[in-house]
């Protein structure tokens, strides 16, 4: 496998919203970035969409305006795969959560590649075994490398695939550092690490609006004035060891209180077409008045404003 260093070209397979952000990711730090994508809108946009987050980054301070068009010269558009991925050496999976295409991606990429040409999915809740199951050549270099969206304002990664060699995840693992990003590694599980604790907040957060305990108003506050404030910082673990005089104490001396709240603990297993209305009209007061791209691009601006109290920017 190559080092990080040694990795001057990549492709980019999926012009969508996690593949156009990875573009951003490479040719940010000097890479030659092949985007690939049947042809279509996806495709047809795609230099406009990163251009446009490179304008919003230089202007939020994360990077020098005067590299924009040196990057975006990096950057090349194709509609044969064969082309997209010919001399690469890494190549990223970013296509829609649809198990046949990215079966037929990986088959073709794994065929057309060499040994030591690492291919990660950006999948979420797909297996890997499943996706390489007609990956021929050398699957043991076929892993996952999930992102969090937007991976060029948030570096969050996850390296997995059980059967991927363990080179092969330490590279991955180590090229993705290289680049600024923040991954870990963990065994494959549905959801992954990031997803699985976003899910069960996302169960609770249904249950007590379905209920009618409180409004969607009130769940969003609850995280973005309270839990959320400390969780940039610390995770749950990093609570417990402040909300007591150490995480042993507190793990020790709460427990019959957590396993209390895990029996009462609401749950949803299924909501219908009438709670999708609730929800929808009970989120548009925390809009306040935004449209949805109004909405996504101040969410950007938070995410780099935290980053940057973070101190967690290398320009």
């Amino acid at each position: 496998m190559k080092k990080p260093e040694e990795i001057k070209k990549v492709a980019v397979l999926g012009c969508g919203f996690v593949g156009f952000s990875f573009a951003i990711v490479f040719s940010r730090r000097g890479l030659e970035v092949n985007m690939y994508n049947r042809p279509g809108k996806s495709l047809e946009t795609v230099m406009d969409r990163i251009r446009e987050q490179y304008g919003f980054m230089a202007a939020e301070g994360m990077i020098d305006p005067g590299m924009i068009d040196e990057a975006m010269g990096r950057i090349h558009t194709f509609d044969v795969l064969e082309e997209a991925i010919r001399d690469v050496d890494y190549i990223q999976e970013a296509m829609p959560e649809d198990l046949a295409l990215k079966q037929e991606i990986f088959r073709d990429a794994a065929a057309l590649t060499g040994a030591d040409v690492i291919i990660g999915s950006s999948c979420s809740g797909l297996r890997r075994a499943d996706i390489v199951k007609k990956a021929a050549r050398h699957p043991e270099r076929c892993l996952v490398a999930h992102p969090t969206n937007p991976p060029h304002l948030i570096p969050f990664m996850e390296i997995s695939g059980d059967e991927a060699s363990t080179e092969a995840k330490d590279t991955a693992c180590a090229f993705m550092e290289y680049l600024g990003q923040k991954p870990i590694q963990c065994r494959e599980v549905y959801g992954y690490v990031l997803n699985r604790v976003q899910l069960a907040l996302i169960q609770e957060a249904l249950f007590l609006v379905r209920e009618g305990i409180c409004t969607v108003e009130a769940v969003e506050r609850a995280i973005t004035d309270g839990l959320g404030l400390r969780w940039a910082f610390t995770g749950p673990y990093g609570v417990e060891e402040l909300n007591s005089a150490s995480l042993e104490e507190g793990l020790s001396k709460y427990k019959a209180y957590f396993i209390e709240g895990f029996e009462n603990l609401g749950k949803i297993e299924d909501y219908g077409q009438d709670f999708v209305k609730t929800a929808v009209d009970g989120f548009r007061p925390v809009m306040k008045g935004m449209d949805h791209d109004q909405y996504l691009q101040w969410r950007n601006k938070m995410l780099v404003g935290t980053r940057k109290l973070k101190g967690d920017f290398n320009k």
